[in-house]
């Protein structure tokens, strides 16, 4: 049989950490998308947003779901592979991300955000926010920009100002009205849904659609399919331990995200071991890393590991631009 080195190895934990997984969920967020797209005469879906019969807005979305549920990635994928949203040619962005909300969250200062991802030359910052804003629809226009993706769009409540909030809200209401009008995603926790409660209005122009947490009963035959997908990637064999699923579980907080990131690592301890299989002890040394926690509150380890109090884990601080 031949040895495979412990580079190898590491190589292939990496390559696991960039396959993406598709799930049911990708399946509901690829429906919302199609929902916000408009349809021809033919009912065929066309890369333009979608507009109310009676108004002639676009229609927007919020994606919700605590942290570590792994909603970027999917948000991140499902537009980057729409066949409706592939580039057609260079100066055509049929989507835009932000990768965060600006910080401080002001309206300035989105403004400004949303036009470097555009490609606009540095914006003076003298410039005033009616110039800016006139700008964001005029280049989204011009890119033929279909969706606006803001990621942490709960980050705009921070210490944003009640008046600072709604006249943010004004704008994005207003890049999804008129002629080039563009459907804008805002991606965030739970809180993001205290951003409609500012005005009626913003309530009804977005879709909302909310990620559950994971459960290791109604997704067990789904969770141990990952497993044995990333193991197999690695070369490793799936651990075989009957509560493994439900311990990994009760260790990311039931949120998908970090139960993919919790067994990446511990196949990269596995590898690094030269273990030929995945076992809960290696994800127990990962535990003990990651948390700090002695053996007797090791979820992986402890005999009444359900009985394990976690409180929210903290995640590490984003590196946010500021204006």
């Amino acid at each position: 049989m031949t040895q495979i080195s412990t580079e190898d190895r590491l190589a292939a934990v990496d390559r696991a950490a960039n396959k993406y997984i598709p799930t049911e969920r990708d399946d509901q967020f690829v429906l919302r998308l199609n929902r916000l797209l408009a349809r021809d005469s033919a009912g065929k879906l066309v890369a333009s947003p979608r507009k109310d019969c009676g108004t002639g807005d676009a229609q927007g979305l919020f994606v919700m779901e605590a942290a570590g549920g792994g909603k970027t990635s999917l948000v991140k994928h499902g537009l980057k592979t729409h066949p409706l949203l592939q580039p057609k040619e260079e100066g055509h962005m049929p989507w835009i991300m932000l990768d965060a909300a600006p910080s401080p969250a002001t309206t300035k200062a989105l403004g400004i955000e949303i036009l470097d991802k555009t490609g606009y030359p540095g914006v003076s910052r003298s410039s005033n926010e009616q110039e800016i804003w006139k700008m964001v629809k005029h280049r989204l226009a011009l890119l033929n920009t279909v969706f606006l993706c803001i990621d942490e769009g709960h980050d705009l409540l921070g210490t944003a100002s009640a008046f600072e909030i709604r006249n943010m809200q004004k704008r994005l209401k207003n890049l999804m009205q008129g002629e080039g009008a563009v459907s804008v995603i805002l991606v965030g926790i739970g809180e993001l849904q205290h951003l409609a409660a500012y005005d009626d209005q913003i309530n009804r122009r977005y879709q909302k659609l909310a990620f559950d947490d994971i459960s290791p009963v109604r997704d067990k035959r789904l969770l141990k399919a990952i497993l044995h997908t990333l193991c197999a990637e690695v070369g490793i064999a799936a651990p075989k331990e009957p509560d493994l699923v439900e311990r990994l579980v009760h260790a990311s907080r039931r949120r998908f995200g970090w139960f993919i990131k919790n067994t990446l690592r511990a196949l990269e301890i596995a590898a690094l071991a030269g273990a030929t299989s995945l076992e809960k002890t290696h994800f127990a040394e990962d535990w003990a890393v990651q948390e700090e926690a002695e053996v007797g509150k090791n979820v992986f380890l402890a005999r009444d590991w359900s009985k394990i109090s976690l409180s929210e884990k903290p995640l590490p601080p984003r590196d946010k631009k500021s204006r």
